[in-house]
Protein backbone atom coordinates (compact mmCIF):
# COMPACT_ATOMS: atom_id res chain seq x y z
CA UNK A 1 0.00 0.00 0.00
CA UNK A 2 1.42 3.32 -0.58
CA UNK A 3 0.91 6.91 0.68
CA UNK A 4 -0.61 9.45 -0.07
CA UNK A 5 1.43 12.84 0.14
CA UNK A 6 1.23 14.06 3.81
CA UNK A 7 1.65 10.90 4.70
CA UNK A 8 -2.12 9.96 5.12
CA UNK A 9 -2.94 6.44 3.75
CA UNK A 10 -4.54 6.49 0.36
CA UNK A 11 -7.67 5.33 1.55
CA UNK A 12 -9.25 7.20 4.47
CA UNK A 13 -10.23 3.78 6.27
CA UNK A 14 -8.93 2.19 9.68
CA UNK A 15 -6.54 -0.66 9.42
CA UNK A 16 -7.94 -4.14 10.48
CA UNK A 17 -6.10 -5.17 13.60
CA UNK A 18 -6.12 -8.91 12.38
CA UNK A 19 -4.17 -7.98 8.75
CA UNK A 20 -3.49 -4.44 9.15
CA UNK A 21 -4.79 -3.69 5.68
CA UNK A 22 -7.04 -0.72 5.43
CA UNK A 23 -10.55 -2.45 4.71
CA UNK A 24 -12.56 -2.22 7.51
CA UNK A 25 -15.67 -1.73 6.69
CA UNK A 26 -19.33 -1.16 8.88
CA UNK A 27 -21.72 -3.93 8.76
CA UNK A 28 -25.74 -3.54 9.05
CA UNK A 29 -25.54 -3.74 12.88
CA UNK A 30 -24.30 -0.87 14.58
CA UNK A 31 -20.86 -1.00 16.70
CA UNK A 32 -19.75 -3.87 14.09
CA UNK A 33 -16.69 -3.99 11.35
CA UNK A 34 -15.66 -6.58 8.82
CA UNK A 35 -12.30 -6.48 7.19
CA UNK A 36 -12.73 -7.06 3.63
CA UNK A 37 -9.62 -8.44 3.25
CA UNK A 38 -8.90 -11.21 5.62
CA UNK A 39 -12.77 -11.60 6.54
CA UNK A 40 -12.49 -10.96 10.79
CA UNK A 41 -15.44 -9.49 12.21
CA UNK A 42 -14.94 -6.46 14.99
CA UNK A 43 -16.94 -5.06 17.68
CA UNK A 44 -16.47 -1.58 18.71
CA UNK A 45 -16.05 -1.44 22.40
CA UNK A 46 -16.63 1.45 24.67
CA UNK A 47 -14.61 -0.02 27.98
CA UNK A 48 -10.44 0.22 26.53
CA UNK A 49 -9.68 -3.78 26.47
CA UNK A 50 -5.83 -2.60 27.81
CA UNK A 51 -6.24 0.35 30.32
CA UNK A 52 -10.35 -0.35 31.45
CA UNK A 53 -10.96 3.71 30.45
CA UNK A 54 -14.33 4.35 29.42
CA UNK A 55 -15.18 6.33 25.88
CA UNK A 56 -18.41 7.33 24.40
CA UNK A 57 -18.83 5.23 21.09
CA UNK A 58 -20.76 8.26 18.99
CA UNK A 59 -17.84 10.16 19.51
CA UNK A 60 -15.75 6.48 17.66
CA UNK A 61 -17.06 7.35 13.98
CA UNK A 62 -13.14 8.22 12.41
CA UNK A 63 -10.56 5.97 12.40
CA UNK A 64 -8.11 7.78 14.81
CA UNK A 65 -11.13 7.57 17.51
CA UNK A 66 -10.96 3.82 17.21
CA UNK A 67 -8.13 4.03 19.58
CA UNK A 68 -7.96 4.52 23.13
CA UNK A 69 -7.32 8.30 23.98
CA UNK A 70 -5.65 7.33 26.98
CA UNK A 71 -3.31 4.49 26.05
CA UNK A 72 -3.55 4.32 22.27
CA UNK A 73 -5.09 0.43 22.24
CA UNK A 74 -7.68 -0.36 19.94
CA UNK A 75 -10.95 -0.31 20.66
CA UNK A 76 -11.94 -3.11 18.62
CA UNK A 77 -13.06 -6.42 19.91
CA UNK A 78 -12.80 -9.75 17.80
CA UNK A 79 -16.09 -11.23 17.52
Amino acid sequence: MSDAPGGSSVFDRAPCPNCGEPWLRPTQLPGRLRCVNCLSRFELVSQCPECGEHQTIARMTHTADMECQTCGASMLKPT
